[in-house]
């Protein structure tokens, strides 16, 4: 005869494997519903993007850039951010509002002639561009460091996706009061 002491035991063993067994299930099939969330394939830019800064002017409250596309593809538009420390090596404060042309996106501005066409990548290999920055409103003080991202729109799944050139960011000091 078994005596129910003995069996007390394997009841809470059992208990604890369908408990363990459970989780693992419900874990797995968490899992595969959130992998389809993730993209697989990143969009990068490709890897001859370049463009720098031909010249660069301030007066009072007037900032010019003079860009010059040195790569081998066309770009779409650029983030342009900067820094009013010497110190800092990141550029935080944005741009784009100061901008005195009407091609902005938020945050980034993209080079003209693209309200129209199918190809938004208008700034060409050998181009230049002059962009103009009025900084009266800027209660920022001085540019001490400007970065610049170029981007590019590129087609996926016959859609225009916006995407980041970070390997060709561009970093210089400058001094503008």
């Amino acid at each position: 005869m078994i005596n129910l002491k003995q069996t007390k035991g394997i009841s809470i063993m059992v208990g604890y494997v369908l408990l363990i067994s459970f989780a693992i299930v419900v874990g797995a099939i968490i899992y595969k519903q959130l992998k389809t969330y993730i993209p697989t394939d990143v969009l990068e830019c490709p890897e001859g993007v370049s463009m720098f800064i031909k010249e660069k002017a301030c007066s009072g409250t007037e900032f010019n850039l003079t860009f010059k596309n040195n790569g081998k593809f066309n770009i779409g538009g650029y983030f342009i951010r900067t820094t009013n420390s010497s110190d800092q090596t990141i550029a935080t404060i944005d741009l784009t509002n100061y901008y005195s042309g009407n091609e902005k996106l938020n945050p980034g501005i993209v080079f003209s002639g693209q309200a129209s066409g199918e190809d938004f990548n208008t700034f060409k290999p050998d181009q230049e561009f002059f962009h103009n920055f009025n900084l009266s409103g800027a209660d920022f003080g001085t540019i001490d460091l400007i970065e610049i991202i170029p981007f590019r729109w590129q087609e996926e799944d016959n859609k225009k996706r916006l995407v980041n050139c970070g390997e060709a960011k561009i970093s210089e000091k400058i001094s503008c009061t």
